[in-house]
């Protein structure tokens, strides 16, 4: 019986932990950051013309790592390589102060 009220506690505990990370999560998101909004504009001003994208500073707002999600007609008929070397060349002296970044791209 204590084992189960042990395994009660850390399990609602760390359902309280997730959902306020949850909750955190969905509100930072929803505000761009001026680092997020430098990186979406120099993106959706570059030769990509994304039709799609979506940027986040996922380092805790550190700003030293971010996740990229693009769509553009640009990545058509190129391999997965290709279109990342595509959108870090347009992003090269950003990424150079980062410590990662993951992209996502997809053609249109």
């Amino acid at each position: 019986m204590f084992r189960a009220t042990g395994i009660t506690k850390l399990q609602s505990s760390a359902t309280r932990f997730l959902n306020a990370q949850t909750t955190t999560r969905r509100s930072y998101t929803q505000i761009l950051s001026d680092l997020e909004r430098q990186i979406h504009t120099k993106l959706m001003r570059s030769h990509l013309q994304p039709t799609s994208l979506e940027v986040s500073d996922i380092s805790g707002g550190c700003g030293s790592m971010f996740a990229i999600n693009i769509v553009s007609p640009e990545f058509k008929g190129l391999g997965m390589v290709k279109q990342h070397k595509l959108v870090n060349e347009v992003l090269k002296e950003e990424i150079k102060g980062w410590h990662g970044l993951q992209l996502s791209t997809k053609a249109e």
